[in-house]
């Protein structure tokens, strides 16, 4: 395994969200470990989600692991905070509690005064949150584990 330092990073703005979405992207989360915490009438709530990151901060420019043979993953809080509603598209809690969600990329937007952060996942799935504004806390914890699978995502031609 790799010298390792986990990430721990804030987001608090679209522009932190693509460095947030670049970390993240690829990332298995299971849907038993996604939670809405709701707040109250004059606090938002906080969504929680622990994620199997890829760890693509240890390739090299030649998109080949640093040091050895293989490729890295680790678990990652993600805290949203300041969210007034969560959306699902394609995911049932209940019925896909068991199921793993392969993130592909997040995005956040900002339109007539509303923020909302979509997380778009692989078979057409997503999450949208409606936030007061862009607030992304995201910390790796315990050690990452090797996997001999590299995400890969054809190019269309």
């Amino acid at each position: 395994m790799t010298d390792f330092r986990p990430l721990k990073l804030r987001g608090e703005d679209a522009e932190d969200m693509v460095v947030i979405a670049a970390c993240l992207q690829d990332a298995v989360v299971p849907v038993e470990d996604i939670v809405f915490r709701p707040g109250s009438e004059h606090a938002p709530g906080e969504f929680v989600m622990v994620a199997q990151r890829f760890r693509w901060e240890m390739l090299g420019p030649d998109e080949k692991p640093v040091e050895g043979d293989r490729y890295e993953r680790v678990l990652c809080g993600v805290t949203f905070s300041g969210v007034h509603r969560v959306r699902l598209s394609g995911i049932d809690r209940r019925r896909d509690r068991d199921e793993l969600l392969n993130l592909l990329t997040l995005v956040a937007t900002e339109e007539q005064g509303a923020s909302r952060i979509d997380l778009v996942f692989a078979g057409n799935k997503a999450i949208r949150l409606e936030v007061a504004r862009p607030d992304c806390a995201l910390e790796d914890y315990g050690q990452p584990w090797p996997t001999i699978f590299r995400p890969r995502h054809p190019v269309a031609g």
